[in-house]
């Protein structure tokens, strides 16, 4: 039982140099563009063909050796073969015959078992749109691939319909196999599946088999000037190199692609400082104090790299302090940093929407709320880099005071009632007045009134009275002060 290890079909349209096989085309078992030169070539040997010789006019069932392709008037394509920078090369043309069927065999032999192949033929349908009335009959081709001793299929390939073009199209067709293991030889049947009639009449070109090379690549690196050795093979410096393996018992050989990368490793040597409370790293190495260290590391590449460190000590410090650390809400503030560095210190603040300047060393803050502030310095030339807090307070603001009575009898003392206050209210919006059953007695929204003991113009009797105050505060909220206060006259 014959069988097929893999087949796989691919069009590739006008394109001479397009590869089926993934890999590398090997020897070729057939190579067939059918010489060159003058019209008309030499007809095929005796039995590949079952149609007659031509080298007249054009004639149903019937083929010509030809280099061009305007053999029909205005009915076929004015054209060259599939190569034409060839000169004048032959291709086979073909005016089909009225029934379909095979029309080309050939028998290829002294193939190798178990191989991997491309086969391709290039194709064209040499009748122009115009002929036939516009409706031309379309070449049907197929290729199959039988055992020559038992005329068993082994795969086909069909081409389709192939339409009429405005110019001459050359299109390749091909397959790839893997022959099987106990057969050395193939029979190429080529079949056309369409009626004579009017038009059917194609070229063929470039019949091929090849073997296909598979190609396999590895990388290695070269770490020292001894040459590199893989499975006995000498790579003495980088590079790409390309070896053939023979594919015994089969015919394939396999393409070896070696890149050989430069992983010499240089010397490194590392010239920095060591911040204050800082440590440096070698790979998994830390250094906490000065010195002259050396470490040997593996690359990327897997090669040793010798990385020798200096390090030196800096003089770096730096502190922030502040003019007040407890304010009102509203108060300003100046926070004061200060250091020293082997080059200029540059600062940065946060939060900065506070303060008057985020990259200077004092900038002034003016606050609502108690602020943690961050201070980032940084020294511009050694890179060692500090991070400094301070925190301003500002306490909730209580410094408010309304008296327990007063006595509205006209002699200047003690006359009204009002809401005392201290830096942290910015003002009184509103004083509202009720008597002890709960009636308004008093409402103001101008800003600080008072009340002179009062109702509409009306003097108020003795007693207690109870008040509500709104006070707004500086850090921009608002509060409520209740109590009550004794009206004595």
């Amino acid at each position: 039982m014959k069988f097929w290890l893999l087949f796989v079909v691919l069009t590739y349209p006008t394109l001479a140099s397009a590869q089926l096989c993934e890999g590398e085309p090997g020897a070729a078992a057939l190579s067939e563009g059918f010489g060159q030169g003058p019209n008309f070539g030499p007809p095929l040997p005796s039995g590949i063909t079952s149609y007659s010789y031509n080298d007249g006019s054009p004639q149903a069932g019937t083929y010509m050796v030809t280099n061009r392709t305007q053999l029909n008037g205005a009915n076929w394509h004015d054209g060259l073969d599939n190569t034409p920078d060839d000169g004048f090369g032959y291709m086979l043309l073909f005016d089909a015959a009225d029934t379909p069927g095979e029309f080309f065999s050939l028998l290829i032999d002294g193939l190798c078992p178990g191989t991997r192949y491309e086969f391709s033929a290039y194709i064209t349908n040499v009748v122009t749109p115009s002929a036939c009335g516009g409706e031309s009959t379309e070449p049907s081709i197929r290729f199959e691939l039988r055992d020559p001793d038992d005329d068993e299929l082994l795969e086909s390939l069909s081409t389709g319909n192939l339409p009429t073009t405005p110019i001459l199209s050359w299109n390749r067709f091909g397959i790839v196999f893997t022959l099987p293991e106990d057969q050395d030889a193939l029979r190429l049947s080529i079949l056309n599946f369409a009626p004579g009639d009017c038009g059917n009449d194609f070229a063929i070109d470039d019949i091929s088999l090849r073997i296909c090379n598979p190609v396999r690549e590895q990388t290695a690196t070269l770490c020292t000037s001894t040459p590199l050795i893989i499975d006995g093979r000498e790579f003495p410096e980088p590079g790409i190199y390309r070896d053939t393996l023979p594919g015994a018992p089969f015919c394939n050989d396999s393409i070896l692609i070696t890149e050989i990368i430069d992983g010499i490793g240089d010397e490194v040597l590392l010239d920095t400082f060591l911040c204050p409370g800082q440590a440096f790293a070698v790979g998994d190495r830390w250094y906490d104090k000065p010195g002259f260290y050396t470490d040997t590391l593996l690359s990327s590449l897997g090669c040793d790299s010798v990385v020798q460190l200096l390090l030196s000590t800096v003089d770096f410090e730096a502190s922030v302090q502040a003019s007040q650390d407890t304010i009102i809400a509203g108060q300003s503030v100046q926070l004061q940093g200060s250091g020293v560095g082997v080059g200029p210190l540059i600062w940065s603040w946060q939060p900065d929407n506070v303060l008057d300047c985020s990259d200077c060393p004092e900038p002034t803050a003016t606050l609502f709320e108690t602020t943690n502030f961050l201070a980032t310095v940084r020294d511009s030339l050694t890179g060692c880099t500090d991070t400094l807090e301070q925190r301003i307070i500002i306490p909730p603001c209580e410094d408010i005071y309304a008296p327990t009575g007063f006595s509205p009898n006209g002699d200047g003392r003690n006359d009204t009632f009002e809401i005392f206050f201290g830096p942290c209210v910015q003002e009184v919006l509103q004083l509202e007045v009720f008597d002890r059953w709960g009636g308004l007695v008093f409402r103001s929204r101008v800003p600080n009134d008072t009340w002179d003991g009062q109702r509409a113009g009306v003097p108020c009797n003795n007693g207690l009275y109870v008040y509500q105050a709104v006070l707004a505060l500086k850090d921009g909220t608002n509060r409520i002060w209740r109590g009550s206060v004794q009206l004595l006259r």
